[in-house]
C-alpha cells in the first residue's frame, strides 16, 4: 500500500468518512470537492487506511500538486502503482488493462489544477473491475461515472463553551506546539469563538493554534479577529471561505519575521518539496538565516517535515500563496533561475545510457523528479538550449526509471525549438533515439541526423554512440553478427579517444550477443572484463547487468557454481534498479540455472513469475536471449507433461521478483515430496509407482507393520485419504518421472 502516513492525529469528518465508503463500495469514481484547507486530502488518506482491507490488490496515493501537465497524470500514477511507460501502446490503457485485472483503490490528490486531463481518469476505468477511484479536487472532474462528494468543514461548537470536533482539532494542533497547553473553562469561550471565526475549517484552524506559543486564545482571538476583518475585505471576489482561509494563512505570514517570510516565498520555486540544502543554496544571495528561518516557518505549521529527512514541503494551498509572494518580489526571476541551475547541476554527471548512474543516484533524483521538471519547463521559456542539454543527460535517467514517452515528449519539443546543429543536439537525438528503442520503436531518423551532425562537427565519440544504438537495434532483433560489426566499430572509437564508459556500454552489448552465440569460454573471458572495467569505473547498474550475461555465458559451459555466484551479485542490484528489461533479462539466467540445477519445478514456477512480469510491464528481454531461456525449459516441458507443466507455470504468476530471485539463489534441493522426512519420501515414492505394501518392505527392507504406519502418516501429512489419490496427484504434479527414474 502506498500511501503515506500522516504524523498527527485525524480529527473529525466521521460521517464524511461513512458516506464515503459507502460511496465507492458502489461506484468506481468519486470526487471529493471543496475549497482549499477543508481537508479532502486528510479525508482521503484516512478514508485509504481503513479500507485497505477491501482492497487486496493495493491502495496507490497519486499527489498531483507538484505536476504542471495533464499528460503526466499516467505516468504519475504508473509510478505509484510500480508500473513504468507502456510499450508499443499507449500508458492509459496499459493501465486500464492493469486496473480492470485486479481491485486497487486509486487516490487522486489535488486534481483541480489539471482538469483538462479529466479524460485520463474516464480512460483508467473503461475496462470491467473492482478498482475504485477516489478524487480530491476543488471543482468536479464532470464525468460521466462521478460522484460528487463535498467535504464541508467541521463542525462548530453550538454555544460558547460546547465541544465540537473544530475545538477538539484546535486544541489536539495546540498541544502539538506546547505539550501543556490546556483547555479549561478560563479559554473556551475563546477556543470557541476562534473556530468559528475560522468557519470551521481545519487548514485554519492549525495555522491558528499553531501560535499558542506566544499568544493565549484570548489574545488570539484580537488579533486573529482584527486581521480577517482586514484581510477579508481586500478579496471580495472570493467565496467567503476561500476568503478566510486565504486571509488565515495572510495572517500567519504577516506575522512571520522578514527572513521567514523571505524564505516562504523562495519555496515556491520548489515543486514536491525542498532539502534543506537545496534551499540554503537558492536562498543564498537572500542573506537570511535559512535553518532558523525553515524552523520558524514549521513552527508555524506552514511547512512540515517529510518522513523525518531534513525536507520540507507545504500543502498545496499554502504553497499557491507563497507562490504569489513570490512573484510580487524583485527577485523573484533571480530565485527561479538559482532554482534551475542547482537542478541542471544536479543531473550532470548523468552519462549517455546505457551507463546508467547508481541506485543511490537514481533513489536521490527520483525524490527530486518534480524540481528536475519544474527546472526543465523554466529553462524550456528562459534557455532554451541549456534545457537542451539538460534533457539530454536526463535520457539515462528516464530510461532506466521507465519515463520514455515523457522523456520523448521533452526531447521532441525541444529539439523543435533549437535546431542548431550542437553536439548536445546530437545527445539529444541520441537520448531521444535509445528512449524509442525502449519502447520497441526503430528511430532510424533520429540516429541518422545525429550521427551526421556529429560526423559534420568532428564529434567522434557521438558517432560512436549512434552506431552503439543501431548495433542495439540489431540485437534485439536476432541479427547478432551485425550488432558485433556496429558496436565494435563504435568501441574502437571510444578506445581511440579514451572514453573508457563508452568502451564498458559497447562490451555489454557485445557481451550480450556473445553469452549467447560465442563459444562459452571466450564469452566468459570478455564479459570477466566487462565486469572488471565496469567495477573500475563505478558502473554498478551497467557491472550488475553485465553479471547477469556472466551467469548465462557459465551456465551454457556447464560451470553452475561461477554461474549462482554472479547471479547472486547482479541480479539483486538490477531488481533494486527498476531496470524492467534487466529484470527479466536476469530471470531468464535463473530459469536457466535452475534448470541446470535439476530444480524443474522451480525453473516453471519462475517462468511463470517472467511472464507475469513481461506482460505487467509489457517488456521481453532481448529475442536472442529470450529464445536461449525457452530451449532450456522445452526438455522440462517435455518431461513433465503439458498439462502439469503449465499448471506449474501458472503458480509462479503469484510469486513477488524478490520471492523468486530469493528461490533461485536459494541453491535449495528440490524436494518434491515437501513436508515429509526422507524415509516417508522413499515411501511415497513407491507407493506412487503401484508397489504394494509387502513389495515396498522388501525393496526398503522394512517390516511391513512399519510401511503401513509410515503410509499411514504420508496420507495424514499430504491430505489424502487412499493411495489412489496420492497417486494421482503425483502424476498431476509431474513427480512420476522421478518415481519411475528410481523403481527402474
Amino acid at each position: 500500500m502506498r500511501v503515506p502516513r500522516p504524523l498527527s492525529s485525524f480529527i473529525g469528518h466521521a460521517d464524511t468518512l461513512a458516506s464515503v465508503a459507502e460511496l465507492l463500495a458502489d461506484h468506481r469514481l468519486v470526487t471529493l470537492t471543496g475549497t482549499g484547507g477543508t481537508g479532502k486530502t486528510r479525508v482521503s488518506l484516512e478514508l485509504a487506511q481503513r479500507l485497505r482491507d477491501d482492497y487486496p490488490d493495493g491502495i496507490a496515493f497519486v499527489p498531483l500538486a507538484p505536476l504542471r501537465d495533464p499528460t503526466l497524470i499516467p505516468s504519475a500514477v504508473a509510478q505509484q502503482l510500480g508500473l513504468q511507460d507502456s510499450r508499443g501502446r499507449p500508458l492509459p490503457d496499459h493501465l486500464a488493462d492493469y486496473l480492470s485485472d485486479r481491485q486497487v483503490l486509486l487516490v487522486l490528490d489535488n486534481f483541480e489544477h489539471l482538469l483538462a486531463g479529466a479524460p485520463v481518469v474516464a480512460d483508467l476505468l473503461a475496462g470491467p473491475g473492482k478498482s475504485r477511484i477516489l478524487v480530491t479536487s476543488r471543482a468536479p472532474l464532470r464525468l460521466s461515472a462521478e460522484h460528487v462528494f463535498p467535504v464541508s468543514p467541521l463542525p462548530l461548537p453550538a454555544g460558547d463553551a460546547d465541544a465540537s470536533d473544530a475545538t477538539a482539532l484546535f486544541v489536539d494542533r495546540a498541544r502539538a506546539h506546547q505539550p501543556a497547553f490546556i483547555a479549561d473553562r478560563s479559554n473556551a469561550d475563546a477556543i470557541a469563538s476562534i473556530v468559528r471565526r475560522l468557519d470551521g475549517l481545519p487548514l485554519a484552524i492549525e495555522l491558528a493554534a499553531a501560535r499558542v506559543t506566544v499568544l493565549p486564545p484570548a489574545e488570539l482571538l484580537a488579533r486573529l479577529d482584527d486581521s480577517l476583518t482586514l484581510l477579508v475585505g481586500g478579496r471580495a471576489d472570493l467565496p467567503d471561505r476561500h476568503q478566510t482561509l486565504r486571509s488565515t494563512i495572510a495572517w500567519s505570514h504577516d506575522l512571520l519575521s522578514l527572513a521567514a517570510q523571505r524564505l516562504f516565498a523562495t519555496f515556491a520555486a520548489f515543486r514536491g518539496g525542498a532539502a534543506l540544502t537545496d534551499l540554503e543554496v537558492v536562498a543564498a544571495d537572500l542573506e537570511i538565516p535559512v535553518v532558523d528561518a525553515v524552523q520558524e516557518l514549521v513552527d508555524h505549521s506552514l511547512l512540515r517535515t517529510v518522513s523525518g529527512l531534513p525536507r520540507y514541503a507545504a500543502l498545496e494551498t499554502v504553497r499557491e500563496f507563497a507562490a504569489e509572494q513570490l512573484a510580487s518580489r524583485p527577485e523573484a526571476q533571480e530565485i527561479h533561475a538559482t532554482h534551475a541551475a542547482v537542478f541542471r547541476e544536479r543531473v550532470e554527471p548523468l552519462d549517455r545510457p546505457p551507463i546508467w548512474p547508481s541506485n543511490a543516484f537514481l533513489a536521490a533524483l527520483d525524490l527530486d523528479h518534480d524540481n528536475v521538471r519544474a527546472a526543465l519547463d523554466w529553462l524550456q521559456e528562459h534557455d532554451p538550449p541549456t534545457a537542451v542539454h539538460m534533457a539530454a543527460k536526463l535520457s539515462a535517467f528516464w530510461s532506466i526509471r521507465g519515463h520514455f514517452g515523457e522523456g520523448r515528449r521533452r526531447l521532441r519539443s525541444l529539439l523543435d525549438l533549437v535546431p542548431d546543429s550542437t553536439p548536445d543536439r546530437v545527445a539529444a537525438l541520441q537520448g531521444a533515439a535509445w528512449l524509442a528503442l525502449d519502447q520497441g520503436d526503430t528511430p532510424d531518423d533520429l540516429l541518422t541526423e545525429s550521427i551526421e551532425i556529429a560526423h559534420a562537427l568532428g564529434d567522434r565519440v557521438g558517432e560512436a554512440t549512434g552506431l552503439l544504438s543501431r548495433g542495439r537495434t540489431l540485437l534485439s532483433a536476432g541479427d547478432v553478427g551485425a550488432a558485433a560489426q556496429l558496436v565494435g566499430t563504435a568501441k574502437s572509437i571510444f578506445e581511440a579517444d579514451g572514453d573508457r564508459k563508452g568502451v564498458a556500454a559497447a562490451s555489454i552489448l557485445l557481451g550480450a550477443g556473445a553469452s549467447i552465440a560465442a563459444p562459452p569460454g571466450a564469452a566468459c573471458a570478455a564479459l570477466e572484463q566487462c565486469v572488471e572495467l565496469c567495477g573500475d569505473l563505478g558502473l554498478t547498474n551497467l557491472r550488475a547487468r553485465t553479471l547477469q550475461l556472466l551467469g548465462i555465458a557459465h551456465i551454457r559451459g556447464g560451470n553452475f557454481a561461477e554461474a549462482r555466484a554472479a547471479l547472486a551479485e547482479g541480479v539483486p542490484t538490477v531488481v533494486e534498479s527498476g531496470d524492467r528489461f534487466g529484470i527479466a533479462l536476469g530471470l531468464g539466467a535463473l530459469i536457466m540455472l535452475s534448470v541446470a540445477t535439476s530444480r524443474l519445478r522451480l525453473a516453471l514456477r519462475l517462468a511463470g513469475v517472467r511472464d507475469a512480469f513481461e506482460r505487467l510491464h509489457e517488456v521481453t528481454g532481448p529475442q536472442p536471449l529470450r529464445r536461449l531461456t525457452d530451449q532450456w525449459l522445452a526438455p522440462v516441458r517435455s518431461k513433465m507433461g503439458a498439462s502439469v507443466a503449465d499448471a506449474t507455470r501458472d503458480e509462479g504468476r503469484g510469486m513477488t521478483i524478490e520471492q523468486a530471485v530469493k528461490a533461485a539463489l536459494a541453491n535449495d534441493v528440490e524436494r518434491p515430496w515437501q513436508g515429509l522426512t526422507p524415509r516417508e519420501t522413499d515411501v511415497a515414492e513407491l507407493v506412487a509407482s503401484g508397489l504394494t505394501n509387502r513389495e515396498i518392505a522388501d525393496r526398503l527392507v522394512l517390516s511391513v507393520r512399519t510401511v503401513e504406519t509410515h503410509v499411514d502418516r504420508i496420507l495424514g501429512k499430504l491430505g489424502f485419504t487412499t493411495r489412489g489419490q496420492l497417486t494421482a496427484w503425483a502424476h498431476e504434479h509431474g513427480l512420476m518421472a522421478e518415481v519411475r527414474s528410481e523403481v527402474t
